[in-house]
């Protein structure tokens, strides 16, 4: 497998031969007509622009290493389907079904096999964005049946992952690529430098307002450190938890 991206990282690379996700036939971004009834305005402040502003961003290394915490993500929920007779089930075969249509997105086929398109990544996260979390169509305050549960889980993951990766350090990124499914040279990884949303308050791209929207708190020991993600994202999972009876 192979990696297409601009000029920088992506150019110098090759990637260790791993097994990519088959493809899903249902796409993420076409919302049913019961969504767009049953939408409403979203809270105010909206996340919607502070999320754009992350999601253009994610580019060479960001792309990289949210494709590594998805495949973490694939191997977690497979785990929880080999325990027999398990509550958590059924969320997890979803999980895994919302993983396929994230990771179909960003992987095209070339000629030695699929390949990581890293220029998709900013482009179908924005998309996402825009789909779900649009301010006169808010999916996290939307009513979560049986039926509708899985979509809502997809929208869910995909903004789980772009801000795990956005509030990642340079270090944690380069520490996850080096070990991960991609061959890089290591002195091409920066390994100084602060997070993606923590640079963009610093140059006036996120408010502070804007910015409280998509930090994730980190409280612990490295390591062990208990990750608050904003309040709109811990109330919409406890929505679909619901929905998906886990204990």
């Amino acid at each position: 497998m192979t990696v297409h991206g601009g000029p920088g990282i992506l150019d110098t690379m090759t990637i260790k031969p791993f097994l990519a996700v088959a493809i899903a036939p249902f796409l993420l971004l076409v919302a049913p007509a019961w969504a767009q009834k049953q939408a409403k305005p979203a809270p105010s402040p909206s996340p919607e622009a502070a999320l754009v502003a992350v999601a253009r961003h994610l580019s060479d290394a960001y792309a990289l290493y949210l494709y590594e915490s998805l495949t973490a993500q694939v191997l977690s929920n497979e785990g929880l389907l080999e325990r027999p007779n398990s509550p958590l089930a059924p969320k997890a075969k979803d999980s895994l079904w919302a993983l396929q249509i994230i990771s179909n997105s960003i992987l095209a086929e070339g000629e030695d096999g699929q390949y990581l398109n890293a220029k998709e990544v900013p482009v179908f996260f924005e998309d996402i964005v825009h789909r779900y979390m649009n301010a006169s169509h808010y999916w996290p305050d939307l009513e979560i049946t049986k039926e509708t549960r899985r979509e809502h889980l997809a929208a869910w993951y995909a903004l789980y992952l772009m801000l795990l990766v956005a509030n990642a350090t340079q270090d944690e990124i380069a520490r996850k690529l080096r070990n991960g499914a991609f061959n890089l040279d290591p002195g091409m990884l920066e390994t100084e430098g602060p997070s993606l949303v923590d640079r963009l308050k610093k140059d006036g791209t996120l408010t502070a307002e804007t910015y409280a929207l998509v930090k994730i708190q980190r409280r612990g020991p490295a390591g062990q450190e208990s990750l608050t993600f904003p309040s709109y994202m811990d109330r919409w999972k406890a929505k679909i938890d619901r929905a998906y009876d886990v204990p």
